[in-house]
């Protein structure tokens, strides 16, 4: 679809001339990741035109959208969650035209608004993490600080050389193709704390690993033996190697196995995300692509790419339609609460991403959405909660303090 033919739909919407076809295509073009950069060029340029009418920018955008989308056979093919949809769009298009540098949350009963200034004491501030502090702690038991070392060879084991990159990733590279035989497998930790940056990691195999601000993998140095097996705390998403990288195993497929206490999940080569952390009820398996299985002591599910799948101490249940784009905010530099989005469930995150203790005066409000970029500090995410309406925020040290 030409971008000239999604504005002339738009023009024909300002002019309220459309057809209820043309408004129909108009939805559904608008919800197209391809065409956001140009619905958000459109949105601008009507506020241009149409003077003080939208002197609130993120209503405005609302209220164009939620115009435009209206429209009752627009719906998402997989979930039918149109308005999930909807609020997605919205966000993603306040965002890119910069408009306040976030989304405003808010729960069902509420209408938006603007949210007022954070007053903070100097120094009182708490900043995004803009370092990793990871650590691998090595077979031997010494721990290597990542902050504290230069790019290039950190460390050999079992002729896997552990290497820091320019760009500060973690790559093990195979220098023998034998690496690891004839011998107890070697085992290195990589720890991500509280209020650390992700960290990407390249394991001997060629499976690409991402770790979320406090979560950890145990990996062996080299994988040999009829499995490659990991385990994890917090939250990790892979991009599991489809074979083995030695040829000494005759191109013969290993699995994969990713466990965190009775909970496995298998695979052959596929991407996934695994939030394990000691303090969700649940642990929660996301497909993205390929296939897994997901099992613990008492059942098993394999879920496909969409489907999420939740483990708990008391059963297994496959979930489908899972908002994926929600899931993999953590590791696209966001933060993205979908509907039932509950405060406690918020400030979890939040927590471990800024390293704070939260301390809640009263009881918790309850619903919430929205989208936020990872990059703010502290006060900017205060903006957005106290915008409700229903709590007010502040910060002792490294305290978070959350009143009615």
């Amino acid at each position: 679809m030409s971008e000239k033919r999604l504005k002339y739909l738009f023009d024909r919407h300002l002019a309220e001339t459309a057809s209820p076809e043309e408004k129909e295509e108009l939805a559904a073009l608008v919800l197209e990741e391809r065409n956001r950069e140009m619905v958000s060029s459109l949105v601008a340029q009507s506020w241009q035109v149409t003077g003080t009418e939208y002197d609130m920018p993120e209503a405005g955008v609302q209220r164009m959208l939620q115009q435009i989308l209206q429209q009752e056979k627009v719906r998402n093919i997989k979930n039918d969650r149109p308005w999930r949809w909807y609020r997605a769009a919205a966000a993603s298009i306040i965002l890119a035209l910069g408009v306040g540098g976030y989304f405003l949350f808010f729960d069902n009963k509420k209408d938006v608004g603007q949210a007022e200034t954070v007053q903070t004491e100097p120094g009182n501030d708490i900043k995004a993490p803009d370092i990793s502090r990871a650590t691998i702690t090595l077979a031997d038991g010494s721990i290597v600080y990542l902050d504290s070392v230069s790019s290039g060879t950190i460390a050999m084991q079992r002729h896997v050389k552990i290497i820091k990159t320019a760009d500060e990733k973690l790559v093990y590279a195979v220098a023998d193709t034998l690496s690891g035989k004839g011998g107890t497998a070697a085992y290195n930790t990589l720890s991500n704390p509280r209020g650390s940056k992700v960290i990407d990691i390249t394991l001997s195999d060629g499976s690409h690993v991402w770790l979320n601000a406090g979560s950890s993998i145990t990996f062996p140095v080299a994988f040999w033996g009829n499995e490659r097996k990991v385990s994890i705390t917090g939250e990790v998403y892979f991009e599991a190697a489809s074979s083995p990288v030695d040829p000494g195993e005759g191109g013969r497929k290993r699995p994969f196995v990713v466990e965190k206490g009775d909970m496995q999940v298998i695979v052959l080569g596929t991407k996934f995300n695994i939030n394990a952390y000691d303090d969700e009820t649940d642990i929660k398996v996301t497909l993205l692509e390929g296939s897994v299985k997901v099992s613990n002591s008492r059942h098993s599910v394999t879920i496909r790419p969409g489907e999420q799948a939740s483990v708990s101490t008391n059963a297994l249940l496959g979930i489908g339609g899972v908002d994926v784009e929600e899931v993999m905010a953590w590791k696209n530099g966001r933060f993205i609460f979908g509907e039932k989005a509950d405060m406690p469930t918020i400030l979890r995150q939040v927590a471990r991403w800024y390293d704070v203790e939260v301390e809640y005066h009263g009881p918790p409000h309850k619903y919430f959405w929205g989208s936020i970029s990872r990059e703010v500090n502290v006060s900017e995410i205060i903006k957005v909660l106290e915008a409700t309406g229903d709590i007010r925020c502040r910060v002792e040290g490294r305290k978070l303090i959350v009143m009615p």
